[in-house]
């Protein structure tokens, strides 16, 4: 490494806060203060930037950085991705894609820095193997949600007058935390979005995209209360597969680590998704994820699966 200025724009133009700042670039300064730290973040940026490996096949050289340098591990993984993120820029251009989807799809180091921080009290990313389709230009930020190329992942559709067989292609949607509310027009602007970046991948006029999340479980529709963005989300969406679970491998994301600990009827919290939860566990009840299809009329700009409460629940029973 011979500077970090990329680096600081990036944590300028996304608004990282300044402690954040501060811990990063304390931490590029020491790697660049030391020829032996340097000698091993570069073997790690040269591996992950040009050979696009993931975190998982060189964790020792990570290891051994933190060793040398003093500085945890999970800020060491977001140093790295940050540097990334200037050859990428570079990449963008020469594939001709808009500077405002790099931006839009770099801020997910913010948001799993910001999880990190709240769930470990360091500014880094305890996630550092979920980037690497950032990198390889597989996945990207459009509009509020990230969008990348995938697979059907079930055996058989055919419904709204689209038939997709396994293996058939499709986008994969992700939810970033920390950014603006799902509101319904925030959705359908990134629907939207993604519509006209993925246009050439639909010749037929209509997006199908897949999506599999604890936010899209049906019964969220009775957990959360009627005026719920969650709620009204799960209602652009069709399930598929439904899966209720007797634990909740989500609720680090909800609680925190440390409260997602504890026995469900025991968790506490403030927050409006918080206690409609604690509500829900205090019945005994269960929560689940949901794999759902999302269809998108390019043409009209609306949203095919969409539908009313009434309709849901006449159509998938909840």
């Amino acid at each position: 490494m011979k500077d970090y200025k990329h680096t600081i724009k990036v944590l300028d133009k996304l608004n990282f806060p300044e402690d954040a700042k501060e811990a990063i670039i304390a931490a590029e300064e020491k790697i660049l203060a030391s020829e032996k730290a340097n000698k091993i973040y570069e073997s790690m940026y040269r591996a992950y930037w040009l050979k696009k490996k993931n975190f998982d096949k060189f964790r020792d050289k990570v290891d051994a950085l933190a060793e040398e340098t003093g500085v945890h591990k999970y800020t060491l993984h977001l140093v790295l991705l940050l540097n990334c993120t200037k050859p990428l820029l570079a990449e963008y251009k020469k594939q001709g894609i808009s500077e405002d989807v790099y931006w839009n799809t770099v801020v997910d180091l913010r948001s799993k820095a910001y999880e990190c921080k709240e769930n470990y009290n360091i500014w880094g990313t305890f996630v550092e193997g979920w980037f690497i389709r950032f990198y390889t230009l597989e996945r990207f930020g459009l509009g509020r949600f990230q969008f990348e190329t995938n697979e059907f992942g079930q055996n058989y559709y055919n419904e709204f007058g689209v038939e997709l067989h396994e293996d058939d292609f499709l986008l994969g949607m992700h939810i970033p935390s920390h950014l603006e509310p799902i509101t319904y027009e925030v959705r359908l602007d990134s629907y939207k979005k993604a519509a006209e970046f993925f246009k050439d991948r639909f010749p037929g006029g209509k997006m199908l995209v897949e999506c599999g999340s604890w936010l899209l479980y049906p019964d969220n529709l009775n957990i959360f209360p009627e005026k719920s963005n969650v709620r009204d989300f799960v209602l652009d969406w069709e399930p598929l597969d439904i899966k209720r679970t007797y634990d909740f491998g989500d609720a680090w994301r909800v609680f925190g680590v440390e409260e997602a600990k504890k026995p469900l009827n025991q968790l506490k919290g403030t927050t409006g998704m918080q206690k409609a939860y604690m509500n829900w566990f205090a019945q005994n009840k269960k929560v689940g994820t949901a794999s759902c299809l999302l269809i998108f009329d390019m043409e009209k700009g609306e949203i095919v699966t969409r539908c009313t409460r009434e309709e849901y629940k006449e159509r998938y029973g909840y």
